[in-house]
């Protein structure tokens, strides 16, 4: 049972069915989706809880783990909006909800409030019938670069996995080693901390969860994989996506493998997640060419200043390049 506000209580993994029964009713946000939700409590802090038929969550900050506040739904969305921003005033919370979601905005164009576009937490949709095919020359690029890597390493194999597989989860966290090993190698750091300890709780619990593992191994060694979850509407969301670019072309070709195997399975739009406002990371999503965005949200009650670190601070989807 999800508690009604202003009680809340820590997620946990037995918390899937009450979460999805308010998750499916809307298009599918990255952030509320109960695997996200599970994986990136990276400090066992996030609480979750109900007020006028809206799911709240208290998140933590991706990379600071300050508490903030956000709700799903429509149901009169000022007078919730109001009342969590007043809870967060009274609890040394951030006074600004977070990921506000366009279904909740509809009512909320018409208030007092103050609401601007959270840009680098939009989530990038894909339709997932153009990366299969990859054609045209708006994908000239991508199709030349998964088309050398195959001619490149003939005998790779593309194989779905279960994630449970404990020899299995050994290569992922190899890889994802492998990665940050030559990010540094290139003069480009990034702080894996949070994303490292998302996957290992993801890992943990892999048996609570219907994920999709797809991997690409050489000579029996894995240098690639990608973790995706097929939810409601005909999507599927991107979890983690890591490969060893020092094999050219490996994410282009295992980004069309993956596609493949969710046009298999009625899967239309595929959700990669937000940029962050990384720059690089942006790049490379756009480079495939997102046919809409799932746009988000800051609510307040007058203009307030982002404090440097809030936004997440971890590469998802798309490995930068």
């Amino acid at each position: 049972m999800i508690p009604a506000f202003p009680e809340f209580k820590k997620i946990s993994t037995d918390d899937r069915e009450a979460v999805e029964s308010y998750t499916r009713r809307y298009q599918p946000y990255s952030d509320f989706n109960f695997t996200n939700l599970w994986a990136w409590d990276t400090s066992g802090e996030r609480m979750i809880s109900e007020l006028k038929g809206n799911f709240v969550v208290r998140f933590t900050d991706y990379k600071t783990c300050e508490h903030l506040l956000s709700f799903l739904g429509s149901n009169e969305s000022e007078s919730t909006a109001r009342q969590l921003l007043h809870f967060a005033e009274a609890s040394g919370v951030s006074p600004i909800l977070r990921f506000i979601t366009e279904e909740s905005m509809q009512n909320l164009q018409n208030s007092n409030l103050y609401v601007e576009e959270d840009q680098d937490n939009f989530d990038y949709i894909f339709s997932v019938s153009e990366l299969v095919a990859l054609q045209g020359s708006k994908f000239k690029g991508k199709r030349h670069l998964a088309e050398g890597f195959l001619r490149e390493y003939p005998d790779v194999l593309f194989e779905s996995r279960e994630l449970s597989d404990v020899f299995v989860q050994e290569q992922i966290i190899s890889v994802l080693r492998r990665w940050e090993d030559k990010k540094k190698l290139d003069n480009k750091t990034y702080d894996l901390g949070h994303e490292k300890k998302a996957l290992s709780r993801l890992l943990e619990t892999a048996n609570k969860h219907k994920l999709i593992l797809s991997c690409i191994f050489l000579h029996d060694a894995m240098i690639g994989f990608s973790i995706d979850e097929i939810v409601p509407h005909q999507y599927a969301i991107s979890h983690f996506f890591k490969a060893d670019n020092s094999f050219k072309g490996i994410s282009e070709f295992l980004n069309e493998k993956v596609a493949q195997y969710l046009v298999v399975h009625d899967v239309v739009l595929w959700n990669w997640q937000q940029d962050l406002g990384i720059e690089d990371l942006r790049r490379s999503k756009m480079s495939y060419r997102p046919v809409n965005f799932l746009k988000k949200y800051r609510v307040s009650f007058g203009p307030q200043k982002i404090k440097h670190g809030e936004e997440k601070n971890a590469i998802e989807h798309t490995s930068v390049v």
